[in-house]
């Protein structure tokens, strides 16, 4: 895998998780990386974004801290197009899963023409939105956001009219404000085992690819891997989103919703080898680490550890 062709991004917040802490899991993560000696791409010289503080109050309890995520995103946007104008793939360690909207949408804003696949590696396969929600966390609808839905069909909430216009900036996102950004079938779920029934109705309505521990177990992790490259052979360009939460909750509980049954590290790096040597690959993230979470195992630790080993 040729690490020179990433560029590291932190993306500094939890605005859209119900825990605080995810924050910190960006500078934690490249702080064990430096003290590793970690050399397959520059974890020194970085961009790195960090949202002001709360400066939004509106009470939106179906879209927490909404307002203050579309401000973030909208410059997270701008920078993604920096990256890739370098001719370089974006390496991000973001907080919570939610800015993987603005993180997605900067890639298809600047290849507006491309048809994008998205490898989510996840627990959670993140396809709320304000009406379906049932904690009003953003890091649960980024790939709802993307897809240009709202599932009112399913809703059990009525959320403000704030709430409903910020979300439309949300799935806009971007100048040339392209929704829908990416289709379920170019979407492939692996390690996903906590929804609701809301998200499975979803997944089956939309044909989204998914790999369930059961499958992983069944099929073994290279088949998995093949069954996702082939299933996206048609994408112009690929996405990685590594969840650390696909990871089983007894390697570190340093997350904000662990979930048992997950990956095991062989696999873990299995995937991230192959998907990170695709030469379609546009964008790698990794996500929700929370240093405060797991004193004992610390996540960030463990992914650093996991990083060598796919870079190495």
């Amino acid at each position: 895998m040729r690490g020179e062709r990433f560029k590291v991004i932190t993306v500094e917040s939890d605005f859209g998780a119900g825990k605080k802490g995810a924050a910190l899991g960006p500078q934690a993560l490249l702080s064990s990386l430096q003290k590793s000696g970690f050399r397959a791409f520059d974890v020194f010289n970085y961009i790195r974004l960090v949202p002001q503080e709360l400066t939004a109050t509106t009470d939106t309890p179906f879209g927490k801290n909404i307002e203050n995520i579309k401000n973030f995103q909208e410059k997270i946007v701008l920078h993604i197009q920096d990256i890739l104008k370098l001719e370089k793939v974006p390496f991000i360690i973001s907080g919570d899963h939610s800015s993987a909207n603005a993180l997605i949408s900067g890639i298809k804003d600047y290849h507006a023409n491309s048809r994008v696949g998205v490898i989510w590696i996840d627990a959670h396969a993140d396809l709320h939105s304000p009406f379906t929600t049932p904690s009003g966390n953003v890091h649960g609808m980024p790939i709802a956001a993307l897809m240009g839905q709202d599932h009112k069909e399913m809703g059990k909430n009525e959320p403000k009219e704030i709430t409903k216009q910020l979300w439309e900036v949300l799935k806009k996102l971007g100048r040339r404000r392209i929704s829908p950004k990416i289709q379920g079938r170019d979407i492939v779920f692996i390690a996903l085992r906590s929804t609701e029934t809301e998200e499975e109705r979803i997944i089956t309505k939309e044909e989204i690819k998914t790999f369930r521990p059961q499958d992983i177990v069944s099929l073994g992790i290279e088949q998995v891997a093949q069954q996702t490259l082939h299933h996206l052979r048609n994408c112009d360009c690929i996405y990685v989103s590594f969840d650390v939460d696909s990871l089983d909750s007894a390697i570190s509980e340093g997350t904000g919703t662990p979930e048992p049954n997950g990956l095991n590290l062989e696999q873990a790096a299995y995937l991230l080898r192959t998907f990170g040597s695709e030469e379609r690959l546009l964008g790698m993230e990794i996500t929700e680490i929370n240093p405060i979470l797991d004193e004992t195992k610390p996540m960030h630790e463990v992914i650093s550890a996991l990083l060598g080993k796919v870079f190495g």
